[in-house]
């Protein structure tokens, strides 16, 4: 339970204007990152490390976390406006997120994106800060074969986003799954598939395959588009706002994703794309609406962001802990907190009480500074859309080749990438969805990684995954998922849905 003396004790600790000045830095230096492709959160963090050397432990976390709340957001704004993903979190947004710009409907979208994630920012903080004990222990609970169940039960995301054919959507996975595989084996280390070329040793990055598989043939398609015009059309209008009462209207959408992503993100690991993934495949499921969805819907944008910003909060709690961090992200905070003598783990409770409840405060200031710096990103995004598409495009192909060669510095990245943009464009044309493609990318190695060190463990055995009750529930739950898609997809058949996914 919370200790509330503790907790106003550290009040003081997080309205010093140092630390306030250091998160308000930190959001726009996030927002910065977020909405450029290339760049990624970690990458943001990585950077602004150096410069907490000579902060004190509270103004440094406060930097790192504004950094880190933030770009996760950022990364919706490029996704909506420009079908490019900023950050690999944002995957899930482009799906409804450009249609709705293309029907002139941007401002909506933005702000839908804005006021999800700050609405599950709070929302998983406030569960962080009130259950993390006992999230602490569950996580503490799960091995590789209860890592294994929840990737299993995370791939069924797969089927709910598979457009008009299901079978479509299974074959955009294996491509997902194949690409996964290049690089070096995960338990022994040899090569496979890298043809002989060394900068495939580390397999491809994310966001070369993120930026190929959504920027690319989107790029082709509107370039084709632009010239058969003939004229300077535009992107669209950024419409009218978003009213309160629609915001409200998808509260049940919030509460979902939100719990969601709060698990994935207390589990080692995971992150927040699958978390993203997972709140936007819930929201279709539940949705009144689901038809709507890949078309352009405000509820699929809300799953989504719901769902990877739920992720923040939660993945502090075995990051301070346990000295387990959620994602490569925390890792680095982690890595901060040792550099000023904090050591993340089950005495640091014990240890610094007011820094831990400071750490949770500064994640509802960071929230609160990102809304207000989002907002005004919404206002100038208006300068996109009214771009002409003979301008814009070519940006964004530069922009995208070198956020591409950013990444690692190796023109391998950027001839992958349009190698997976041409790839995506054939997929395309034959309907092919790409979000399948990108979710079994995203979890191959996973699914991969703890299913060889589950059998490892057991020896070869297949008992181990049905030897913990946690295995046994998210496996439970992975096949009612996966006949749930099964049922859902035969109610939409031929009624359009997903089409941008599909098209």
């Amino acid at each position: 339970m919370i200790e509330f003396d503790q907790l106003l004790q550290s009040v003081p600790l997080v309205l010093r204007w140092e630390v306030l000045a250091a998160c308000l830095g930190g959001v726009i230096w996030g927002m910065f990152v977020g909405v450029t492709p290339g760049l990624t959160g970690i990458m943001a963090v990585v950077i602004a490390l150096p410069l907490t050397f000579f902060m004190d432990p509270q103004t440094a976390i406060a930097l790192l976390l504004g950094i880190y709340v933030t770009a996760i957001y950022g990364g919706s704004v490029t996704a909506i406006m420009i079908a490019t993903p900023g950050t690999p979190n944002a995957a899930a947004t482009v799906l409804d997120g450009y249609p709705l710009a293309r029907q002139g409907k941007a401002r909506q979208a933005l702000e839908m994106a804005l006021y999800a994630s700050f609405t599950a920012g709070i929302l998983s903080t406030v569960v962080a800060l009130l259950i993390f004990p006992i999230v602490a222990n569950v996580a503490l609970a799960f091995g590789a074969a209860e890592v294994f169940a929840v990737i299993v039960f995370s791939i069924t995301i797969i089927a709910g986003v598979s457009g008009d054919s299901l079978l479509k959507g299974m074959i955009a996975a294996c491509f997902g799954f194949l690409v996964a595989t290049i690089g070096q084996d995960p338990i022994h280390g040899s090569s496979r598939f890298t043809f002989g070329v060394h900068d495939f040793q580390a397999g491809m990055h994310i966001l070369t395959l993120l930026v190929g598989l959504f920027t690319i043939p989107e790029i082709i398609v509107r370039g084709i588009e632009a010239y058969k015009a003939r004229n300077t059309a535009t992107v669209g209008d950024m419409g009218e706002s978003m009213t309160f009462r629609q915001y409200l209207s998808y509260w049940r959408t919030y509460i979902r994703s939100c719990i969601g992503g709060s698990l994935l993100g207390a589990l080692p690991g995971l992150g927040g794309s699958p978390a993203a993934f997972l709140g936007y495949s819930v929201a279709q499921r539940f949705s009144k609406t689901p038809e709507k969805f890949g078309k352009g819907s405000l509820e699929g944008i809300a799953g989504a962001e719901a769902g990877n910003n739920s992720v923040c909060g939660p993945a502090l709690v075995p990051m301070m802990s346990l000295g387990i961090p959620g994602d490569t992200t925390t890792a680095v905070l982690m890595g901060a907190l040792v550099i000023h003598g904090l050591n993340p783990g089950p005495m640091l409770f014990e240890e610094a009480p007011n820094f831990v409840y400071s750490v949770f405060l500064l994640l509802f200031i960071s929230l609160i500074f990102q809304l207000g710096v989002g907002s005004g990103v919404v206002r100038m995004a208006k300068y996109v859309v009214r771009m002409p598409t003979q301008i814009l495009f070519p940006v964004v192909l530069i922009l995208a080749t070198y956020g591409t060669y950013a990444v690692r510095g190796t023109m391998v990245d950027v001839i992958s990438m349009y190698a997976i943009g041409f790839l995506g464009f054939l997929m395309r044309i034959q309907k092919i969805p790409a979000a399948p493609f990108a979710i079994a990318f995203i979890l191959g190695p996973l699914f991969e990684n703890e299913l060889r060190k589950s059998l490892i463990i057991s020896g070869g055995s297949l008992e181990i995954f049905v030897d913990s009750g946690i295995s046994i529930t998210f496996l439970t739950l992975a096949a009612l998922s996966a006949g749930a898609s099964v049922y859902f997809h035969r109610r939409l058949k031929g009624s359009n849905a997903a089409k941008f996914i599909t098209n």
